[in-house]
């Protein structure tokens, strides 16, 4: 029987048995929502590896803390107003009968996490929202359209996500293969780039972790071995690679994302592949992690798989260092998918051609 190592029939985060994902924009004001959820709870856990993040229930996540579960996660714009969505999803949940159950009360959990997007046009649109902030009502729709299928670019939070050099976006890619146990697992990666980083190899088309590319998902230009020298000399000062010479200008960038699995693991573990992650964000783009940014991670855990065996630790391993390439290419087909909307970056595919 030929073992099968390739992206699931989607090449998206849903191709985890049960994820679902929905999202909402507004392009006038140019941000947006992406929820993650599902029909049960997920374990879950979280790495934050930027200067600046914006976050909300990740303490809960913490190992030596009791819950470790999410009903839903959420990456939005708005910055810390955008953190309000969180508290939509939480009412509809609640609507719908889900969350932790304590006594009589049903509470759901939704972690979440923000990018800055406040400045996408001239004047920071922040300061025309009136007293009710746009962030709940595209929540709500967001979550009313959770399914196995969404898309890439310009929507859900990746709205008014930018780079160092081009427009960002959202991004997903998904992986499968056999582990040790005898048993395929699949992972998935969404992601909304809006680094402070340079995604491109110098200056494009390729992508600076093009070599991960697959079946053309981003371009098709791929990275050779042979011009790989230039990733490792690509990777210079953060002036030389177009991002912003002054630090107001960049000081509120980040990526945001949840890696999920199929697989049946502990909260250890998936802090584990949490940490592996973020590897695929460095991988992907250049600088990362820095004080200006607010790089999140959420991994999660479905544990739909009908084998409930635990992976032993080179699986973890192995699984890591997928999903750690499934964030890495979400990273780049944010950037290659997005679409231009007001005063946004250029968009790759208005400065190139793909193969």
């Amino acid at each position: 029987m030929k073992t099968i190592t390739a992206p699931g029939s989607k090449n998206l985060i849903t191709d985890v048995s049960g994820v679902q994902v929905g999202h909402a924009e507004d392009y006038k004001i140019g941000t947006g929502v992406t929820v993650i959820t599902g029909d049960n709870p997920f374990s879950a856990a979280v790495d934050v590896r930027g200067g600046g993040p914006g976050t909300r229930e990740t303490d809960m996540l913490r190992l030596e803390n009791s819950i470790g579960r999410a009903d839903a996660i959420v990456l939005s714009g708005g910055s810390a107003y955008g953190l309000d969505a969180s508290s939509e999803i939480q009412d509809l949940l609640r609507n719908d009968g889900k969350g932790y159950q304590l006594g009589k009360a049903i509470i759901p959990l939704v972690p979440s996490a923000v990018i800055f997007d406040l400045n996408i046009n001239d004047n920071p649109h922040v300061n025309k929202l009136g007293h009710r902030s746009p962030w709940r009502n595209l929540a709500n729709q967001a979550y009313k359209s959770c399914s196995n299928n969404f898309l890439l670019g310009s929507y859900g939070a990746g709205c008014g996500a930018t780079t160092a050099t081009l427009k960002g976006g959202q991004g997903s890619s998904s992986w499968k293969q056999k582990y040790s146990n005898g048993q395929e697992y699949t992972v998935g990666a969404i992601v909304i780039n809006n680094a402070v980083g340079n995604p491109l190899l110098n200056k494009g088309p390729s992508f600076l972790s093009g070599y991960l590319e697959i079946n053309k998902e981003f371009g098709g230009y791929g990275t050779s071995s042979e011009n790989f020298d230039q990733v490792i000399r690509s990777k210079r000062l953060p002036r030389s690679i177009g991002i912003a010479d002054t630090f107001n200008e960049i000081s509120s960038n980040t990526v945001i994302g949840v890696v999920a699995t199929d697989a049946p693991l502990s909260r250890a573990n998936l802090k584990r592949l949490a940490i592996m992650a973020h590897d695929g964000i460095a991988k992907s783009l250049s600088p990362a992690h820095t004080p200006m940014d607010g790089d999140t991670i959420f991994a999660i855990s479905t544990n739909q798989n009908n084998n409930k065996s635990e992976l032993d630790s080179i699986d973890i391993l192995a699984m890591g260092s997928r999903i750690s390439d499934c964030v890495a290419r979400a990273c780049n087909r944010a950037v290659y998918e997005a679409v231009s909307i007001v005063k946004s970056k250029p968009t790759w595919k208005e400065l190139f051609k793909s193969k």
